[in-house]
């Protein structure tokens, strides 16, 4: 037997079967905005993590500077007891009243310390190299810490230009004329050493200082002259790179005031 087939009723669906665009719009539109808030929540997340990590740089690096705060009184102190034994000694040349030996031996051994800068700085090498320095959003604290990295380098280089002066020319100039065994045991080392109640394994050198002939000396004195120079400018650049750090530390503080939780 043939089932004739109603025209009108090929593709037809039947009402039950309607698709409902209300219900299917609705649940599109959970779908997205759970996709969102999932997105929300981890973009909120991130930057709560960033933001812990910038006042953990922050609280670091600030401990790091005030350290070094310190440290560059000292060595600030040291550098003038240096610049100030160049100058008595190049007195001693241009006319003050003969000084002890005791006094000579004491100026030639503040003379020949280093005198080097060296700041703790591994918080802020490591925000550096790490790339540290994007996690902080302060764009002033930012340029801060760039001029800092400048400074930084510059007083280096004036402390080795300083240093050398010494070790390439005054040192090698004295051998021979100043007994460096006097100079340790006569100098600042030695003085040092008897408030420890530490003895040096020898004793004073059978030779005498030629003090009278390096201090008529118109060529040390110009030795003299020059490495003060050094000096003087390594002291105005210690006090550059201390406004650097004091800048950087009221930077941080008003960055830490204003994230306190």
């Amino acid at each position: 037997m043939t089932t004739v087939r109603d025209p009108n009723m090929i593709g037809a669906m039947p009402h039950n079967q309607n698709i409902p665009w209300l219900r299917l719009a609705a649940e599109s539109t959970a779908i997205v905005l759970s996709i969102l808030v999932a997105f929300a929540i981890d973009a909120w997340w991130e930057e709560r993590q960033e933001r812990q990590d910038e006042r953990r740089y922050l609280l670091s690096l600030r401990q790091e500077l005030s350290s070094g705060m310190e440290f560059l009184a000292e060595r600030e102190n040291t550098n003038a007891d240096m610049a100030d034994a160049h100058v008595a000694l190049i007195g001693q040349m241009q006319g003050d009243p003969r000084a002890t030996d005791d006094s000579l031996f004491y100026w030639l051994s503040l003379a020949s310390r280093p005198g080097e800068i060296d700041l703790p700085r591994v918080v802020f090498d490591d925000l550096q190299s790490s790339g540290g320095t994007q996690l902080i959003r302060s764009d002033e604290l930012r340029v801060a810490l760039a001029l800092y990295g400048r400074r930084l380098a510059n007083i280096g280089e004036v402390t080795d230009r300083a240093w050398a002066i010494w070790e390439q020319r005054i040192q090698p100039y004295l051998e021979g004329r100043v007994p460096r065994t006097d100079r340790l045991i006569r100098g600042s080392f030695g003085r040092s050493q008897q408030a420890l109640g530490n003895d040096l394994p020898f004793g004073l050198s059978q030779n005498e200082a030629d003090f009278g002939g390096i201090l008529a000396d118109p060529a040390f004195e110009d030795m003299l002259a020059e490495r003060w120079l050094r000096l003087a400018t390594g002291t105005l650049s210690i006090g550059r790179l201390r406004e650097s750090m004091n800048e950087i530390i009221d930077l941080i503080d008003e960055e830490l005031a204003s994230s306190d939780p």
